[in-house]
């Protein structure tokens, strides 16, 4: 077995994998919502209703990126111009085309215009060519109730029409609320007399409306609102709005399907968000059973029976992720946000379970309907620790978040660690470490470690490295192996563990009585440099072979160790930068079947011992079932020139 870092070295999934979407960093979520791509392709993202005559289209990703879904809103309806215009005898106003203009009059008022229900933020450009003859015409929005101008933001070119003169005229208006009515000509309280002609609707800058928010999941959880006016907004006067969804106070989307969650389940949610904070807003939910909001007092909040808050909300746009054991026995519940760990969230969250529930984003009624903006909900029912960073930097490096060092990608300071080790002996031994926590570092806030880095604190903080090699594969096998070699290249932290004890760095050992029977590996005391082969052979039994003071503590170096059962007896080797220590053994316990770590000591339970791994880093390990002492010196030349290693 040969591993080096000359390996190719897995991808670990707390890292913003280059080319890696959500969805392959951590697959299998039960629900994923966005207007980007959380799969790597192109899906469909959203379904939307236009406010000028409530057409719906399916958006892909990509096509809301383009502007596709912009231009679907703001595509002007009532194209075509008007002529033959008159005034107050009968407002004829001429339809040029099928598709054109749709005129009412009503004679009785002297109005006429063009029926259209106004979104707020809806901009509209009118153009035409007047002649008056006499009084004062208007030209205004109607409500359904009353000519009036107070629903205007804003007019342009609102000059007054002069008598017996032909003009053209160009208006634009934007609406402050909600409103049905019309675009209007009117004769106003002087029964004016007039000519309209050429009438144009020449931009419209609506709203847009979300009907569906489909699922990326795969798992067809897709969240509709079939009511109009309960939709969430995604566009306002013309313009994706700044956030994604805009919920307010009154919109809502749900899954048409229920999902149960039962006891011991563990909800993870990440959520990119922007809150108002000013009154109690439920965000995601499973009715009364699930809750991620914000309180009346702006406290971010997740709720599962018992509440944990995280703070207060900031009002900028927000990551929360959230992890959650729904758990009898008193579950926890971890919410970040924005990469960071709010310590008030530590809490037990209850005992409920989540039984036959619809999801729904946006609240349930006036009082707890969401205010603010919604760009992305991912949904998992299983425990995404170990994928969280990677989760997070992904988003925050879409949404320019600013996440801590070691997370932000857009900082370069991302911190990359070490999932797969691959064997280049064509043996397929990888070193493999699944658990997020217990994996060796590569970058660490940008910066290449120059091989992988191990911090053994003493406890299981880590990250340690433990490899599935088992040391039965190693033993002087009677079938005909003739012994085995190790090497490891790397260097030790002496500050670190200042004391006189042996940590391993390579073999899982420990020279303690009670380590497991059998194991053999090389170990260092960082404090002196001493390096040995160490092989336990029961109780406080070991056989050893040292060379004291030969590994500069800090340095890089290298340890070759050989042995052979030849037919004098046991001819162990053990080699620090080239100065070699010959040992006689009186016997060799190759018994264990525990695995063969790096930098890692093992019980005799086959559990890490923390205090007894070793903290630097490593660089390369090479395993082989033969005696390479007459291969040593040509090793070590040839590793000593890759890594700059004096030798002695």
């Amino acid at each position: 077995m040969h591993i080096s870092l000359d390996s190719a070295l897995g991808r670990q999934r707390r890292l913003n994998s280059v080319g890696e979407s959500v969805l392959q960093i951590a697959p299998n979520a039960a629900a994923a919502y966005s207007l980007r791509s959380l799969t790597g392709g192109d899906p469909r993202v959203v379904r939307v209703r236009r406010s000028s005559n409530n057409a719906e289209q399916d958006f892909t990703s990509s096509e809301v990126s383009s502007g596709a879904l912009t231009s679907f809103v703001n595509e002007i309806q009532t194209l075509g111009t008007v002529s033959n215009s008159v005034g107050n005898d009968g407002f004829t106003l001429t339809n040029k085309s099928s598709t054109g203009f749709t005129a009412t009059t009503d004679t009785a008022t002297g109005v006429c215009g063009w029926p259209y229900t106004a979104k707020a933020g809806d901009k509209i450009t009118v153009s035409f060519d007047a002649v008056i003859r006499s009084g004062t015409p208007q030209f205004l929005p109607r409500r359904a109730t009353a000519l009036s101008s107070d629903n205007l933001a804003s007019v342009v070119s609102d000059s007054a029409i002069s008598v017996n003169s032909t003009a053209s005229y160009l208006f634009e208006f934007t609406y402050d609320d909600d409103q049905a009515g019309s675009l209007t000509f009117s004769e106003g309280d002087d029964n004016a007399d007039f000519d309209i002609s050429n009438f144009k609707v020449t931009a419209f800058k609506g709203a847009g409306f979300v009907e569906t928010w489909y699922d990326q999941s795969g798992n067809g959880n897709d969240v509709v609102q079939a009511t109009a006016g309960s939709q969430p907004k995604i566009v306002s006067a013309g313009s994706l709005v700044t956030g994604g969804l805009r919920f307010d106070d009154a919109q809502k989307l749900e899954t048409a399907s229920t999902a149960s969650f039962g006891d011991g389940t563990t909800l993870s949610t990440f959520i990119t968000n922007s809150s108002d904070g000013d009154e109690a807003s439920y965000l995601l939910r499973f009715v009364s059973n699930y809750i991620i909001l914000n309180n009346s007092a702006g406290l971010r909040r997740v709720n599962a029976g018992t509440s944990a808050n995280a703070g207060t909300v900031s009002g900028s746009e927000e990551l929360w992720s959230t992890i959650s054991t729904l758990n009898s026995s008193g579950g926890t519940s971890n919410f970040f946000v924005d990469g960071v760990l709010k310590s008030s969230a530590d809490a037990n969250i209850g005992t409920n379970t989540v039984s036959s529930k619809v999801l729904n984003i946006g609240g349930s009624s006036s009082g707890t309907h969401w205010n603010g903006t919604v760009n992305e909900v991912i949904f998992y029912d299983t425990d995404q620790t170990n994928n969280r960073i990677a989760i997070d930097a992904n988003i925050g490096e879409h949404y320019s978040l600013d996440l801590p060092s070691g997370v932000d990608p857009r900082e370069n300071q991302v911190d990359g660690f070490v999932e797969t080790w691959y064997d280049q002996s064509g043996n397929s031994k990888d070193a493999i470490q699944t658990t997020a926590n217990l994996q060796p570092a590569i970058v660490v806030a940008g910066v290449f470690q120059n091989g992988l880095k191990f911090d053994s604190d003493g406890s299981s903080s880590g990250p340690d490295f433990r490899t599935p090699i088992s040391s039965a594969q190693l033993s002087n096998d009677p079938a005909g192996h003739s012994g085995f070699a190790l090497v490891w290249v790397g260097n030790v932290n002496q500050v670190q563990h200042a004391d006189t004890s042996n940590h391993s760095v390579l073999g899982n050992l420990r020279n303690v009585q009670s380590f497991p029977t059998g194991t053999i590996g090389l170990s260092v005391i960082p404090k002196t440099g001493t390096t040995k082969f160490i092989n336990e052979q029961g109780g406080s039994t070991s056989e050893t072979v040292q060379d004291t003071n030969a590994l500069t503590p800090g340095d890089f170096g290298v340890v070759f160790f050989s042995f052979e059962d030849a037919e004098s007896g046991l001819d162990p080797l053990l080699s620090v930068d080239g100065s070699t220590t010959t040992s006689s053994l009186n016997s060799l316990n190759s018994s264990s079947s525990n695995n063969i770590g790096i930098m890692t000591a093992i019980n005799s339970n086959n559990t890490i011992r923390y205090d007894r791994s070793a903290d630097g880093i490593c660089k390369e390990v090479i395993l082989y079932t033969g005696d390479q002492k007459s291969k040593r010196a040509a090793l070590e030349t040839n590793i000593a020139a890759e890594y700059g290693i004096t030798l002695s």
